[in-house]
């Protein structure tokens, strides 16, 4: 079994459906990740061109080994498409479908469904119509992509911490005419809970020259901050170039990076790693400024 305590803040080479079954149960606040899609995408490890059925079987395997480790009142935020389109392998896919129903036969509960948006450069509409200018077989496709979210047991956190919104406590008037005490939130505050709760989340695909497949920074540090507290531990069992790791550490909580390929997890290492000492020297700047002052 692999300890806690020994792998809190580090990236695991391997293959998640064994690590997490290897981890401690119920040890995980949130897991954030966006899994292989299953269209084809040339890893340097993972096989991405399986058939539909063989899809599905690795994603209740993986789903299931995640869900052991989650805690009861544990949150997954799972990044999918819509749909893909295996017609050589199975055919068309409803994929939001298909994979809730394999989490909900493992024992995830719902949570909610974020519609994602991205705002990018690189994005581009498809250019398969299908029956051109007839109604005979057009192709309509959906090239967005969703974040579902779910939980394991309880949806309401048992142990309350520090949110990512603290206030200042304030008082206000009450009906009778008396203040009573109040927490006091920024507007800023304000309209950034209010537009995570929203289900549609805006983001920017920022991370296509790192790896095969992108996902971006916005994504699980949306997650993060509506759905955990500081210091509670996040798992991404499909690291890649450690955007949600990143994210984590930068949110103040702890993680643990699964990654099948040594590259990615090569990668992902040095990004952390880059980041942390970035940060690391900011304090001691800091502190040097104070001392001289």
């Amino acid at each position: 079994m692999k300890n806690l305590e020994n792998i809190m803040n580090t990236i695991i080479n391997g293959d998640c459906r064994v690590v997490m079954n290897e981890m401690d149960e119920a040890c995980v606040d949130l897991i954030v990740t966006s899994c292989p899609y299953g269209v084809g995408i040339e890893y340097d490890v993972h096989d991405d061109d399986m058939n539909v059925e063989e899809y599905l079987k690795f994603s209740e395997e993986w789903l299931s080994a995640s869900f052991r480790v989650l805690k009861d009142d544990g949150r997954i935020a799972l990044n999918i498409p819509y749909e893909i389109n295996r017609q050589a392998k199975g055919g068309r896919v409803f994929m939001v479908s298909e994979i809730w129903q394999i989490m909900k036969k493992v024992g995830y509960k719902f949570f909610g469904i974020v519609d994602l948006e991205e705002e990018s450069p690189h994005r581009s509409r498809t250019t398969a119509w299908g029956s051109w200018m007839s109604p005979s077989a057009p192709y309509i496709y959906n090239p967005k992509e969703c974040v579902i979210l779910a939980y394991k047991n309880k949806h309401i956190k048992t142990i309350k911490g520090i949110p990512e919104w603290v206030g200042e406590m304030g008082e206000v008037e009450g009906k009778d005419g008396n203040m009573r005490p109040k927490m006091m939130y920024t507007e800023k505050q304000k309209r950034e809970f209010i537009d995570l709760v929203f289900g549609q989340w805006n983001y920017f695909a920022d991370t296509k020259s790192l790896t095969k497949a992108t996902f971006s920074m916005d994504i699980p540090t949306k997650a993060i901050k509506i759905l955990t507290y500081k210091n509670d531990i996040v798992l991404d069992p499909f690291a890649g170039s450690g955007t949600s790791l990143v994210a984590a550490e930068t949110l103040g909580r702890r993680w643990i990076g699964v990654e099948l390929s040594p590259n990615y997890s090569e990668v992902a290492k040095k990004r952390v790693n880059v980041f942390v000492e970035g940060r690391r020297q900011q304090v001691l700047d800091f502190e040097e400024t104070k001392t001289l002052t």
